[in-house]
């Protein structure tokens, strides 16, 4: 990536979210890859409005850290040794790869958090110029520093958005001049930000920076800013020994590879945005406001316009079945009674929706909207798929129970998470049915209060999460036979064990029913082409590697063969007959085995997986190539080749069988090698009973030979065999530590 002589630099797409807005406040920024982490911040506080008075600091994923490393080490010396220098690291050194994530912080009192995420790598045009450019994003730059952190910002809001405003409480002054300077909160200018960045030079960095150690801070690690550290912001709200999470937010472990799956056509899924019950309405007001409609101070409708636009548009349907809007009678008491659009979620919400899409305008006390054909189909995917990924991030923090805090909520975020997860991985047309996994948690024999307290818990989850996304077109969702409320009987059941009611409201209810969960037929849910399609935007945006079936068709076989590890056998053959579509046999051939070469575990898993491909050519002008290899002296592509070969049932792929069982037994300890030094014997055994040639019986006619084998781990691997084995088969552990001690006797 860096400008070395060797490589030119590419341009690295981010998404940069300022961590705690609602809605979120993001932008999308286009940066040469060999640019500094220095340019990096200069654009940051370009792009959302920052001044540049205070204090900031990167973090990587490992915990390094990265500023203006002389002025913190003069200021804040407790913060400032170990700091790598921003200005000396080069962006891509960084983010090395997609969906890579940093951390940015501006002003250590009110901690501006900004989440970074690699989204994609772009060919840089050779002679093309240097810039740093906005490609998209959302919601209006921050209208002040220095008024309390997201929490402020988010009063600040609130106060414009109502008729009074702040008075004359401490962001009275600010509002007023808000006002007066026309601010909008939902507008976005991109134009006007890319203006701005454009005056930004880009530097280079050449050669790979040296990093920080990172020794002070893991991923997720915490310290505590230091009294030198207040000395730096001005605001003079900085507190000493505040919590300072140098973490990212990724999640320890290892990221999940989901299941490959397919997406629908384009022309479906935009098709599909324009019926999803909350975008159909939100569009229909828009047309509705064509002619210009009256609002208030507030920027929502006029009271006598709010009921009309629910009447006309029916908006009213957007409504549960035991909402009061649902029975006509009801409805016009309720809409007679209403005092302000607001207090009408199933207008509020398609109101802001418009509003925050571009939908609907306003100024001057009206609101202009647009016929439906007036809003690009791509552009309204797009947006779509930002709102279903804001949906998702709000569940992930708050959960999908309104007013519920503490342990109750952070456990319904869990499982709300728990079931996006399932609904991702069920196969198309699937349902995910809350009975069926009702049941299978009996299976396991859990009972007692806190499990009726789950179970209730997961009902009122499920319910709400099925409401929510089937609003946005991304699930079908069938409500079961239960409650009518399951959080009212969530509630019930709290006060019958005596907790505390957390929610807020009456929580009082005659009595939940007495039958037993088992005995209901559950909800259920499946997730629509359009759903998957937003999940899997919002699961990539997040690191979260959700590959599509088809997408390895063009690419080089050492991307296929590292792409295919988390496939099944089925989707293997799929995407395998996918690949060999764009190229010939021989040319797969030559290109597979070519990636088979190399050291380390990365290698050694590539060419499991290329006996598996290769093991399928029967095309002449393939065995020729793998012939050709099979007399080779590269090592591990000689293997591989040979192996095949010998696998191979054809005459013309003929090869001396000593030589192809040579192979295999070097491919066998190449295959467990990766395993090996693990210091999990266990795993490594696992490992090794799953391989696809081994297996207890195999290895005792192998054990004898498998010390010779000319491969590096041999050693390592027959004595973590040795050990690991003891509780399968001792007599094989004990012959097994024997060929480890012939193996370091040949070394």
């Amino acid at each position: 990536m860096r400008r070395d002589g060797k490589t030119a630099p590419s341009d690295l797409q981010l998404k940069i979210v300022l961590h705690g807005t609602r809605p979120p406040l993001w932008r999308r920024l286009v940066l040469p890859s060999d640019t500094s982490l220095g340019t990096l911040h200069d654009a940051i506080q370009v792009a959302f409005g920052w001044h540049g008075g205070h204090l900031h600091l990167f973090t990587d994923e490992f915990g390094r850290e990265y500023g203006d490393a002389a002025r913190l080490i003069d200021i804040a010396p407790d913060v400032g040794h170990g700091v790598g220098d921003e200005a000396a690291t080069a962006l891509g050194d960084v983010l090395a790869a997609e969906g890579a994530r940093l951390r940015y912080v501006y002003d250590f009192g009110e901690d501006w958090e900004h989440g970074i995420t690699l989204e994609r790598t772009l060919p840089c045009p050779v002679g093309a110029e240097r810039t740093v450019r906005c490609v998209g994003g959302r919601r209006a730059d921050v209208p002040a520093e220095d008024i309390g952190g997201v929490w402020g910002l988010a009063e600040v809001l609130e106060c414009l958005d109502t008729a009074d405003g702040a008075g004359d409480g401490p962001y009275g002054e600010l509002v007023a001049e808000l006002r007066v300077a026309g601010y909008d909160p939902a507008a976005f200018d991109r134009d006007g930000i890319t203006a701005r960045l454009a005056q930004l030079t880009p530097d280079t960095v050449f050669g790979a920076a040296e990093l920080p150690n990172g020794e002070r801070a893991g991923r997720g690690g915490v310290r505590r800013l230091t009294a030198e550290d207040v000395a730096l912001c001005t605001c003079g709200q900085c507190r000493a020994g505040d919590p300072f999470d140098v973490g990212v937010g990724a999640p320890d472990g290892d990221v999940p590879v989901l299941r490959p799956v397919t997406l629908a056509p384009r022309e479906e899924l935009l098709a599909a945005v324009r019926v999803a019950p909350l975008f159909d309405a939100a569009l229909r007001l828009a047309a509705w406001c064509r002619e210009g409609r009256q609002v208030t101070a507030g920027r929502v409708l006029r009271p006598v316009l709010a009921r009309e636009a629910v009447e006309e548009l029916q908006l009213w349907k957007l409504a549960g079945d035991d909402s009061p809007y649902a029975d006509a009678v009801a409805r016009a008491r309720a809409l007679k009674s209403l005092r302000s659009a607001k207090d009408a979620a199933v207008l509020d919400d398609p109101w802001w929706l418009a509003v925050d899409g571009g939908m609907i305008t306003i100024g001057g006390g009206r609101a202009r909207g647009g016929a439906t054909t007036d809003f690009a189909d791509e552009d309204l995917l797009e947006f779509w798929a930002t709102t279903m990924g804001d949906l998702l991030e709000e569940i992930g923090e708050t959960g999908v129970l309104d007013g519920w805090h503490g342990e109750l909520g952070e456990l319904t975020a869990e499982i709300a998470g728990s079931l996006v997860g399932l609904l991702y991985d069920a196969p198309d047309d699937t349902w995910v049915d809350a009975g069926d996994l009702r049941a299978k948690s009996r299976e396991v024999g859990a009972n007692g209060p806190e499990f009726e307290l789950f179970q209730a818990l997961f009902a009122a989850s499920f319910r709400e999460l099925g409401d929510g996304l089937a609003l946005l077109g991304a699930v079908e969702y069938e409500p079961g036979d239960g409650d009518a409320s399951p959080e009212l009987a969530l509630r019930t059941l709290l006060n019958a064990m005596g907790g505390q009611e957390l929610g807020g409201g009456s929580g009082t209810s005659s009595a939940a029913s007495d039958r037993s969960w088992d005995d209901r037929r559950g909800d259920r849910m499946r997730l629509t082409p359009l759903g998957r399609y937003g999940l899997r935007a919002h699961l990539m945006e997040c690191g979260v590697p959700a590959p599509l079936l088809g997408e390895y068709a063009e690419a080089d076989a050492a991307a296929l063969l590292q792409g295919l590890l988390g496939y099944s056998a089925e989707e293997m053959r799929r995407e395998v007959e996918g690949w060999l579509e764009h190229r010939s046999a021989a040319d797969a051939a030559v290109g597979l085995l070519d990636a088979c070469a190399g050291d380390g575990p990365e290698a050694a898993a590539k060419r499991a997986m290329a006996q598996l491909v290769l093991g399928d050519l029967d095309d002449p002008r393939a065995l020729r190539v793998l012939r050709k290899a099979a007399d080779s002296d590269v090592e591990g592509c000689r293997q591989v080749a040979t192996a095949t070969l010998g696998a191979h049932p054809g005459a013309e792929a003929h090869v001396d069988p000593a030589r192809a069982e040579e192979a295999g037994l070097w491919l066998l300890i190449d295959g467990l090698s990766p395993l090996a030094g693990a210091g999990e014997s266990e795993e490594l055994v696992r490992g090794f009973l799953e391989n696809w040639n081994t297996g207890p019986e195999a290895l005792e006619q192998r054990v004898d030979e498998l010390w010779r084998v000319e491969h590096p781990a041999t050693a390592q691997v027959l004595a973590e065999l040795g050990e690991g084995l003891r509780g399968v088969d001792r007599r094989l552990a004990k012959r097994m530590r024997t060929a480890a001690n012939k193996a370091h006797s040949r070394q």
